[in-house]
This record gives structure tokens, C-alpha cells and sequence, in this order.
């Protein structure tokens, strides 16, 4: 009789953990896709297009890197990097024809060019100047586990975008 009640606490105790398992599977299933398959996380419900009139312009991306955070070399290439890939994930959904436009001209890598910007105040201008002209900008923050504080906005990306409309919003910057 002892086995037999060993037996069955086995297979419940089996069923109950297969059950858990699949539970917990479709939980986290459920709770990790979008609202729309078809709006990026970062729209804010908001569709958005980046397209620009036929123009012999190479596209180019700017990185706006702020000098007043004194970042170290390797804390400014990796949020450089952190700029370009949202920039092109954004730019993958948003206008996957300037996208490609871009790489090409690039010779598969796209230009990325960056640039000096000398406080937040001028990288929010930036930012704003980007949204007149309907060019795709990504601020980033930094986690602020090394140089700079949680949040601190330390890069902005603008583009890609021809050459021409990108000069409109950045051309009075330095080279970083």
C-alpha cells in the first residue's frame, strides 16, 4: 500500500511541475510581445517616416557626442555605438529604403560621422532642430555605471539623412 501512495504522490508531483513549466512559459510568452506587431517599442504610438525627396546626396549619420561629460575614449566609442545601432533599428522599421540607401553609400557600413556638442542644452537643440526638418534623432543615456550619472544624456544620433538636410542641423559643429 506504501508504494502505491508513493507511486501516485510521484505522478503528482510530475504533472504539477509540468503544469508550473508551461504556465510559466506561456506567462512569460504573453508578457514579452508588443501590444502591435507593427509599432516599434519606442514610437509611443506615434507612426513614424523618414523619407526625403531624390537627392544625389551621400546619407550619412551624425553622432553628437557631449564634450562637457570629459568621457574617456572607450566610454565615448561605446556610446557612439549605443547612437548608431538605435539609429538603425529605428531606421530598419521606420524607412527601410533610406536604410538601405545608407549602407550603400557607406560601402556596407554607412558614414557615421561625429561631432562635438558642447552641453545638454545643445544636444536637446539639436534634437528639436532634427524634428523641424523631419530627420530620425536618438538620444542616449547612459546606465551610469562608470563615468557619468543614471540618465545623463550623453550622445544624440541624427540621421541617416542626406548630407544636405544634416548640414542644415549640424553644420555649424566641430569634429569630436
Amino acid at each position: 500500500m506504501s508504494s502505491l501512495v508513493s507511486s501516485s504522490g510521484v505522478v503528482l508531483f510530475s504533472a504539477g511541475t509540468l503544469v508550473g513549466a508551461m504556465s510559466t512559459y506561456f506567462i512569460l510568452r504573453l508578457r514579452s510581445k508588443p501590444k502591435h506587431k507593427t509599432e516599434p517599442v519606442w514610437s509611443n504610438g506615434m507612426e513614424e517616416r523618414y523619407e526625403f525627396e531624390e537627392t544625389n546626396d551621400e546619407v550619412r549619420l551624425i553622432l553628437g557626442v557631449r564634450n562637457d561629460l570629459k568621457m574617456q575614449k572607450g566610454k565615448v566609442a561605446a556610446q557612439c555605438g549605443h547612437g548608431a545601432m538605435a539609429a538603425y533599428a529605428k531606421t530598419l522599421s521606420t524607412s527601410p529604403k533610406l536604410l538601405k540607401e545608407w549602407l550603400k553609400n557607406g560601402k556596407s557600413s554607412g558614414t557615421k560621422i561625429a561631432l562635438r556638442v558642447e552641453s545638454e542644452e545643445q544636444l536637446l537643440d539639436l534634437d528639436r532642430e532634427a524634428s523641424k526638418y523631419n530627420v530620425l534623432s536618438c538620444i542616449i543615456r547612459d546606465a551610469g555605471q562608470t563615468q557619468v550619472a543614471p540618465g545623463t544624456r550623453t550622445v544624440i544620433a541624427i540621421g541617416p539623412a542626406p548630407k544636405s538636410i544634416l548640414d542644415k542641423i549640424t553644420g555649424h559643429l566641430k569634429l569630436y
